[in-house]
């Protein structure tokens, strides 16, 4: 009696698994060779806007901070939801665009201690606690007017940069003057201004160190981190500094030129910044999500599944911060 092994059907069998096999693993070794050369080819990364778009951004963020000063402990917590919005109203020939930049809307929450909460809505609230006054007057109006090289440099400003100085990056990231690929490191320095006990203002040397993670369908994924290069011994200047050092990740759409998303991680603490027992705890998450064209080009009916900040802010009027270090 014959072995069944050597039936037609079986060896018939056999060549199909054989030749499927090896075509499985040379379609396989193909796709990752594709794959490798990919993540290795150098892409320029540069920003691109069009005349008269309007580009907005939903950003959020959570922040407490603990302060313990003679054996008192403070607690302070505050969540923001807001639209950062960049109206272009110029690009020359050589890419450079110009835009006015604004706050469309805001919904803001905050307590100190056993203090009552505070909260503001712009886009319901028709009293606006004390606490909120100067931040309302912000909404809906032009903060700068601001134009940007392809490359992120500033060429021109009008308007105040106060509302650009908080540590997460500035109103724009700078971008890398050659093509970079995975493992690509490109720095931009800069200095921050922090004041002494006695009124004097000490300036502190940085660098916002960036590095190219990767890039996966058309999407550059950017590690930022803040380096201090000015010796800092002091924790009344280290406190002064916590809030200004970025740490997280960017993520920067290739093709279409312009940041989709950006979230940044603060869990600081400085020891001894206003006497030997003295103790500040900062943790803090800033995140900014690029919305949708649909989105500004028309009002979502209610039920709508486009994503929108103004929604997502009304939804979340009545939400505490839930920003806890595991």
């Amino acid at each position: 009696m014959k072995s069944p092994t050597n039936s037609p059907v079986n060896s018939l069998s056999s060549l199909r698994r054989s030749v499927f096999g090896v075509g499985s693993s040379t379609f396989l070794v193909f796709a990752l060779a594709q794959a490798t050369v990919v993540a290795d080819e150098s892409v320029l990364l540069r920003y691109q806007f069009t005349k008269g778009e309007q580009v907005e951004w939903k950003v959020v963020h959570l922040g407490t901070t603990e302060t313990k000063i003679q054996g008192n402990t403070q607690t302070s917590k505050s969540r923001s939801v807001s639209t950062k919005a960049w109206q272009v109203s110029d690009v020359d020939a050589d890419g450079n665009f110009t835009f006015s930049h604004s706050v469309t809307n805001v919904n803001m929450w905050q307590q100190l201690s056993d203090r009552p909460e505070v909260r503001y809505n712009s886009e319901t609230d028709t009293e606006i606690p004390p606490e909120y006054q100067q931040v309302a007057k912000t909404v809906g109006v032009p903060l700068a007017t601001v134009t940007i090289s392809p490359k992120g440099d500033i060429v021109g400003r009008e308007g105040s940069e106060a509302n650009e100085k908080f540590g997460v990056g500035g109103i724009i990231m700078l971008l890398p003057e050659k093509p970079v690929k995975a493992g690509s490191r490109w720095y931009e320095p800069s200095e921050l201004h922090t004041r002494l006990p006695d009124g004097r203002v000490k300036k502190i040397k940085i660098r916002k160190n960036y590095e190219l993670e990767k890039i996966q369908t058309g999407v550059a994924t950017i590690a930022v981190k803040t380096e201090v290069l000015t010796p800092v011994n002091d924790p009344r200047i280290e406190s002064q500094l916590v809030q200004q050092l970025t740490d997280g990740t960017i993520k920067f759409d290739v093709d279409a030129g312009r940041v989709i998303s950006k979230e940044m991680n603060w869990d600081k603490t400085v020891v001894g910044f206003n006497g030997a027992d003295s103790m500040m705890k900062y943790l803090a998450r800033f995140t900014e999500e690029l919305l949708p064209v649909e989105r500004t080009a028309s009002k979502p009916q209610a039920g709508s599944a486009i994503s929108s900040a103004t929604e997502t802010a009304r939804a979340s009027r009545d939400d505490k911060p839930a920003l806890r270090r595991e």
